[in-house]
């Protein structure tokens, strides 16, 4: 079903609270070939990563973190470019209209179905 992996070598900041969950997308993605940033369970620790590590080509982020919402990360992860999609147990008008056209994955999360979306993000062409 891999007729090329877009993943081999990217680096993927994942942004989670929830241990079980960073868990199984770090090491979901690993085993893609992903390079893992992360996971940060906070706000600040995630911007803490953006400012210490390389740029990452793809940002995992869960809605509801320790000490508050992640939305600051993704202002900065759009200032530097970089495509991210949400994992949440949000309803849909809970989230910011803004944030809304980020793609959005309900929780309990189908890995398939985020390494799927991340694929179609950074995707050549």
């Amino acid at each position: 079903m891999r007729s090329e992996n877009v993943l081999n070598g990217r680096r993927i900041l994942v942004v989670e609270n929830q241990f079980a969950v960073a868990l199984d997308l770090c090491e979901g993605l690993g085993r893609e070939g992903a390079s893992i940033l992360g996971p940060a369970s906070s706000v600040e620790d995630a911007l803490e990563m953006l400012e210490s590590s390389a740029r990452p080509d793809v940002a995992v982020l869960d809605i509801k973190l320790q000490g508050g919402l992640v939305y600051p990360v993704a202002d900065k992860l759009e200032q530097l470019g970089v495509p991210y999609l949400f994992t949440t147990a949000c309803e849909p008008n809970e989230i910011p209209e803004h944030y809304r056209l980020a793609p959005r994955f309900d929780k309990p999360i189908r890995l398939t179905s985020i390494i799927a979306a991340i694929r179609e993000q950074i995707a050549p062409g």
